[in-house]
């Protein structure tokens, strides 16, 4: 007669290394139950975050000086010696004088240039992890609190966080969602007998698809949820230079991702990994999968919020500078930052072709006009691209008053090789969307776009001109002597307008048409659903061309967030569980 043996099982967890190990104390002689210690996952398949524009801390190279003549003066400078942080986000969102983004009011145009500048930054690893908390007794039934040496949720060790590049990126922007994803993906067991706290969160997902799915798509299903527990999904972070081109930034991927593979094929089976972005992080993994030749390394690619053809916000960033945007204090540091005025950004993302392919490229909008010259009294008077090239007729320095680039602004610093350097940049931008263009993506992409209506950000950008009152007061009160006259018509085409007055290089213009009429042009404000950063039409559309194998349109959250939003990791969570069914274990 077979005889049935209790079991129990034993507790194990994974080293530094990824090794699993177990402990637990000898019973006694009349205990007959068995201890049952089930082997780890014998395959691994490592989670690759890449974070957005902006999300990748950075460093100085090389000791950064100003040496220039103001005014008629020398002034030489050290702005940063060598290893200085120069971009860090989570001691910008400390809003701290010495160390956030107040510390960038008192840097002029000059001093940008020079500090974001990408030939004198890299990645900086030692950003901020966040350390959990042990619970320890006190007196008197009482508890205190002590650092653990782990993270929050998935109390991996710091120093295993910071060795899988958790400690380049944005804690603030990214360090909750990728310390939730290492839980999620390998904190699921079996214990006694049941499922544990974090595999019946998984469970619950089974026979679902995930919030804001488009078109049809099977529910998840349970084995397929049950099949994660198979697979060791160590999850790691590749910051990038947001500086440089993507095409540049695709390439140092592309050998991250090779060096994390091999780092595993020691203790594991691990062929390929899965590729899960934010924003610009979409446009580095499509060059690393599709240009760099790290296709065959990548299982799939989870892109969130991508701008594929890029947003019009860069082109009024380009204009106006940070002026007037939103964006909580994710947007109150990036216009601290690159600079609340064109005369700030300009000699920055006019040098960073990483920027400048962020901006509409010649297939946004699908490749109609998406520049727009209005009439205040009725009526288009311009429409651009005319030829479908915006490079052209949008970006490259001229004297145009709508041109993106405005050559006075350029170079503050007084580089030599200013003019040449941003000729280049904007050649690489306009490279890196010929390149990828209608193709450029990975055969097993899942996306999620943002569309909500309270996420108001700007598809298409409309001037609108007025026609204005002569000056009264001097030139000294000329904002304030204005009088508009919208009912009065505008005469002549707007690339003949001459402009007088910028109002410190934000999205105004006072221009003379030629005839000594003065016309006040300004931007029209942000009125397209999207997240604030991207448009929903425009999300939807350069994504679709990659064919999803599941798209998702959420919404409740700003761009910056995306990832804080629940729906939105469901529909990650929903995304590696159907890419691991092909996954042999």
């Amino acid at each position: 007669m077979l005889t049935m043996v209790e079991t129990r099982r034993v507790q194990t967890s994974l080293d530094e290394d990824g090794v699993t190990s177990s402990s637990h104390s000898m019973s006694s002689a009349s205990d007959d139950t068995a201890d049952e210690v089930v082997a780890p996952p014998a395959v691994a398949v490592p989670i690759v975050f890449l974070p957005g524009v902006m999300g990748s801390n950075l460093r100085a190279k090389r000791d950064i000086h100003l040496n220039a003549v103001v005014r008629g003066k020398p002034v030489r400078r050290q702005l940063a010696r060598a290893g200085d942080r120069i971009w860090d986000v989570d001691k910008a969102a400390k809003m701290s004088l010495s160390e956030g983004p107040l510390d960038w009011l008192g840097r002029g145009p000059a001093e940008r240039q020079l500090l974001l500048n990408r030939e004198n930054v890299e990645v900086d690893d030692r950003g901020m992890i966040a350390e959990g908390q042990d619970q320890r007794p006190g007196a008197m039934g009482s508890t205190y609190s002590t650092p653990s040496g782990r993270t929050e949720h998935s109390e991996l060790p710091l120093a295993k966080a910071r060795a899988r590049g958790w400690g380049q990126i944005s804690w603030y922007s990214y360090g909750p969602f990728v310390d939730w994803l290492e839980e999620q993906l390998n904190g699921g067991a079996m214990e006694s007998s049941g499922p544990n706290a974090v595999l019946n969160e998984l469970l619950q997902l089974s026979g679902a698809t995930p919030p804001g799915v488009a078109g049809s798509v099977d529910a998840l299903r349970e084995e397929q949820i049950t099949k994660l527990l198979d697979i060791y999904f160590p999850v790691h972070a590749l910051g990038y230079n947001w500086l440089n081109s993507n095409l540049d930034s695709g390439e140092e991927v592309a050998r991250g991702i090779e060096a994390i593979i091999q780092q595993y094929q020691e203790r594991h089976v691990c062929e390929k990994v899965i590729v899960v972005t934010h924003s610009m992080g979409g446009l580095v993994a499509r060059a690393a999968s599709e240009a760099s030749g790290a296709r065959d390394n990548i299982l799939a690619v989870i892109h969130g919020v991508m701008p594929t053809d890029g947003a019009a916000l860069f082109y009024k960033r380009l204009i106006g500078g940070g002026f007037g945007e939103g964006g909580g204090v994710v947007g109150y540091m990036t216009a601290q930052v690159l600079g609340a005025t064109a005369q700030e950004t300009t000699p920055v993302l006019g040098h960073a072709p990483g920027p400048l392919e962020l901006a509409p490229n010649q297939l946004y909008n699908g490749g109609r006009p998406w520049l727009f010259i209005n009439a205040a009294a009725g009526g288009t008077m311009k429409s651009l691209p005319e030829s479908g090239n915006p490079y052209n007729e949008i970006y490259r320095a001229g004297r145009e008053w709508w041109r993106a680039i405005n050559l006075d602004w350029l170079n503050p610093a007084q580089l030599p090789d200013s003019l040449p350097n941003h000729v280049k940049a904007l050649a690489k931008a306009q490279g890196y969307h010929l390149t990828l263009g209608n193709a450029g993506f990975h055969p097993e992409t899942y996306a999620h776009y943002g569309r909500d209506d309270g996420e108001r950000i700007w598809g298409t950008v409309t001037w609108t001109a007025t026609a204005m009152e002569g000056i009264r007061g001097g030139p000294g009160n000329l904002p304030q002597a204005w009088q508009k006259r919208p009912s009065l018509p505008i005469a002549g085409d707007p690339a003949n307008w001459s402009v007088d007055y910028q109002w410190g290089g934000r999205p105004t213009r006072s221009v003379d048409d030629g005839l000594n009429e003065r016309v006040r042009c300004e931007i029209e404000p942000a009125a397209d659903p999207g997240d604030g950063t991207v448009p929903a039409d425009q999300g939807a559309a350069g994504v679709s061309r990659a064919n999803p194998k599941v798209l998702c349109v959420t919404a409740g959250h700003d761009h910056q967030s995306s990832y804080d939003s629940n729906d939105v990791r469901r529909f990650v969570i929903d995304a590696v569980a159907r890419v691991a069914a092909s996954v042999t274990v």
